[in-house]
């Protein structure tokens, strides 16, 4: 099997055009601290990038004061010439948003950085999509795209390694079937490298507060008209679905079958499965697959990602299928929040003792100590946390009522979390 990785990035070009700094354009900001209350960060290198049409590069960098400030002036306002500021801290990546001069030539852009840590403790994947594309019959092929929404309940970003001198490496692991090849990593891993690890790889990039998406493609060689699409909830997982296209007889065992999902005009066969505990193996038999006339493809070549940030300039390479499966992940969210609605509609008095219910159930939960209750505890918050995210999105809650609920929800997440690595 050759397993090959594709960096979705293209290495940085030489701006062409007007040079960044012959403008009246200014960009300035401070570097704050969330992990400690947003205190300013004083002497680190924040780097302004700049692109033009295709082509981007390292314009300018500066030294944050005393006060965590920077500036960097004399840019370009041109409608064709966009900005971004990032810096590499403690491992992990951060980026502004694009920023763009034209019609605002000055602009206070600040930039938040969190402390390091190397413990998964607190690392939950709320969702994972797997998109499975039409087979390719002469190659015998299938082009699979995965969309992972990860959420990181510390205050800390977690910044893992690739050194595997002492066994696996204590980095961001993904799962994979076991013939995939041609990794094309995209969304999240711009900038950062990844190695293949038994049944899968793993990358360096970093996990912040909140939430983080990753996505990747990969081909997936068949050599029969069946086959066992095998995956490892690597992390506890509170919602994972699997989409296959309506040609591809698909049965589960341990996803269970919601009948068929039509998006983007596209109709697909939607398997669901909901809280699934850390190192969990799901398996999806496909049946159907066309096999008449495979021509196998050339050897592929062994490469390693480039490292090598581009955060101004769009990805191409991953925007036609991710697009796809981006649109899922949004209509899937919709029928959730309006199944919601509804739900909440039937009457107010229900919801009301849904919610004393919830409480309680959350009351027990903490004193719970086997490890494996402590995992379906585990589980059962970070459900609630999406169902309480959902409730929000459409509209059924305040504000406030939502931020509190929330709040208490991550304490109760942080509390299970940490009795499971306490000695």
């Amino acid at each position: 099997v050759y397993f090959t990785f594709v960096c979705s990035s293209v290495p940085v070009y030489a701006a062409s055009g007007t040079g960044g700094a012959s403008g009246t354009g200014r960009i300035y900001g401070q570097l704050l601290d969330g992990s400690h209350k947003n205190a300013p960060v004083g002497g680190e290198r924040v780097t302004l990038q700049m692109a033009q049409g295709n082509n981007a590069t390292d314009l300018s960098s500066a030294i944050t004061d005393a006060h965590g400030s920077y500036s960097f002036a004399n840019l370009a306002t041109a409608k064709a010439t966009s900005y971004a500021v990032y810096i590499n801290y403690q491992g992990a990546q951060y980026t502004s948003a694009i920023i763009s001069l034209a019609t605002k030539a000055v602009q206070q852009v600040n930039l938040t950085v969190y402390a390091a840590t190397k413990s998964t403790a607190n690392i939950a994947i709320v969702r994972a999509t797997i998109l499975l594309h039409t087979p390719d019959a002469q190659k015998g092929i299938i082009p699979v795209s995965e969309l992972f929404i990860f959420r990181n309940l510390d205050n800390r970003t977690y910044v893992g390694s690739l050194n595997a001198s002492q066994g696996k490496p204590n980095a961001l692991r993904f799962s994979l079937p076991h013939t995939a090849s041609k990794v094309v990593l995209g969304k999240g891993f711009d900038g950062y490298n990844a190695i293949q690890v038994n049944n899968g790889f793993a990358s360096d990039a970093a996990v912040p507060p909140g939430d983080s998406q990753f996505a990747f493609t990969f081909d997936m060689p068949y050599s029969a008209s069946e086959y066992d699409f095998d995956y490892t909830a690597v992390y506890p997982t509170v919602l994972m679905t699997f989409l296959a296209p309506p040609e591809i007889h698909a049965s589960s065992d341990t996803l269970s079958s919601q009948g068929p999902f039509t998006t983007d005009q596209h109709t697909y066969t939607l398997f669901e499965g909901k809280a699934l505990l850390a190192d969990k193996a799901v398996h999806v038999q496909l049946v159907g697959l066309p096999t008449s006339q495979i021509v196998p493809d050339a050897p592929a070549t062994t490469t390693s990602t480039s490292g090598v940030p581009w955060f101004v300039v769009a990805l191409l390479i991953m925007a036609g299928i991710l697009c796809v499966t981006g649109v899922i992940y949004s209509s899937v969210r919709r029928q959730a929040a309006s199944m919601s609605n509804k739900n909440k509609s039937n009457g107010k008095q229900k919801t009301k003792q849904q919610v004393r219910g919830q409480g309680q159930r959350q009351q027990k939960v903490a004193p719970v100590k086997s490890a494996n209750k402590a995992g379906e505890s585990e589980q059962a918050l970070l459900q609630e946390l999406l169902e309480l995210d959902k409730a929000y999105e459409a509209g059924t809650m305040k504000k406030a009522v939502y931020q509190e609920r929330r709040a208490k929800i991550k304490a109760q997440l942080r509390a299970l979390m940490s009795e499971k690595v306490t000695p």
